[in-house]
């Protein structure tokens, strides 16, 4: 048992409100506690800032499409026809769904904006297997295997199919950075006319 004097010997030199404070070690799970945050605060920002985590906005965005794939999937079944695969395109909430899809999905090969990595590019209005929004569905649905795009409609329905592809035409016109070059051929401006006689496809390269 400690002495008086070495009780006295741990009580500092000072006092507020009549209490006297002793010098005793924190406790050791106190301590643990304290180093965790520490390490747990230099984590933080290399793996949501500088690293592969998501950021606020991206996780607000999944929230977003997965509100809008909620609200998607009441709707009921979708018909893969262009002015369906033309009008989702211009629908905001939709594409949030289509986006979600594609960048789980396509970003590896076709890029995060769809400017082309593996794959071609989304976005230059050229296109190898395309002649209507609704082919982009088909190619998505079926895959190009010889080629190494694989084919989606065993893992996805119609309905999902159809908002990917909506998404895909949302990108034609938009120009990200260090896109790839164009491949394939140039297609007519307007996804409404495609495939009418009215709207032959311009010459490009074959």
């Amino acid at each position: 048992m400690a002495s008086s004097h070495d009780s006295e010997a741990l009580i500092l030199n000072h006092e507020c409100d009549g209490i006297r404070e002793y010098d005793n070690a924190l406790p050791g799970w106190w301590t643990l506690i304290f180093w965790a945050t520490i390490i747990y605060a230099l984590c933080y920002p290399c793996y949501y800032h500088w690293g592969v985590g998501p950021t606020v906005a991206d996780e607000l965005e999944a929230d977003i499409a997965a509100a809008a794939e909620a609200q998607v999937a009441r709707l009921g079944p979708i018909t893969p026809n262009n002015p369906t695969i033309v009008a989702l395109s211009q629908d905001e909430k939709k594409v949030l769904v289509g986006r979600a899809m594609y960048r789980t999905n396509c970003a590896v090969c076709h890029g995060a904006a769809g400017g082309g990595l593996v794959g071609p590019n989304l976005c230059d209005g050229v296109y190898i297997n395309i002649k209507s929004p609704e082919d982009i569905y088909k190619v998505i649905r079926d895959g190009v295997v010889p080629k190494g795009m694989p084919a989606w409609g065993t893992r996805y329905n119609d309905t999902q199919l159809t908002l990917l592809a909506a998404y895909v035409a949302s990108l034609r016109g938009t120009q990200p950075s260090g896109a790839k070059a164009p491949q394939g051929t140039i297609e007519p401006p307007a996804w409404s006319t495609f495939g009418s006689a009215a709207s032959p496809a311009a010459s490009g390269t074959p």
